[in-house]
């Protein structure tokens, strides 16, 4: 069964656009060299409720092992280490079963 992944970051307020660029290419490279992403999008919050995170990923992948192969890829960690976490404020995000159609 195919497994959704959301995940939601604030970033520090000293987080620049030009880093939030930067993730978001590395994630567009990183979601086309990974096998069984069934969809993957990403993005700045749009602001239109106060409150609100400041960047989301949404996506769905074949299966567990799809996610597992995703989630410790040398890549997805240097994004992590090297490009998010210097400017994480705080971070949630959440896997779940998506039925089939």
């Amino acid at each position: 069964m195919a497994i959704g992944h959301v995940v939601t970051f604030t970033f520090t307020p000293t987080a620049s656009g030009e880093t939030v660029t930067a993730i978001g290419e590395a994630l567009d490279a990183l979601s086309a060299a990974s096998t069984g992403v069934e969809s993957y999008l990403h993005g700045c919050d749009l602001q239109v409720r106060p409150g609100n995170a400041d960047y989301a990923v949404s996506a769905v992948f074949r299966d567990r092992d799809a996610l597992a192969a995703y989630m410790s890829s040398p890549e997805h960690q240097r994004i992590i280490t090297e490009l998010i976490h210097p400017h994480l404020q705080s971070k949630s995000s959440v896997q779940f079963l998506v039925p089939s159609r």
